[in-house]
């Protein structure tokens, strides 16, 4: 990815949190170029008892990623 790219990219991660198979997930993803939908880039192998605290450990992964302070959030 070019320095140029980086902005695009960052402006359109979303944080999204989960319940699956009786535990909280959480998992960052971004818009696919072609073909609609996102990709997934990041995501928890940790199952959280409670959805806060994946909620929590989810945003600090999203801000530790480069460019994160422009990072939009979803449910």
């Amino acid at each position: 990815m070019s320095a140029s790219q980086s902005p695009i990219l960052h402006s359109a991660l979303k944080l999204h949190v989960f319940e699956q198979e009786g535990g909280w997930h959480w998992g960052i993803t971004i818009p696919r170029a072609v073909g609609g939908g996102f990709k997934v880039i990041a995501y928890s192998e940790t199952t959280f008892s409670g959805e806060t605290e994946a909620r929590r450990d989810g945003g600090r992964a999203l801000d530790n990623m480069p460019g994160a302070a422009e990072a939009s959030f979803a449910c």
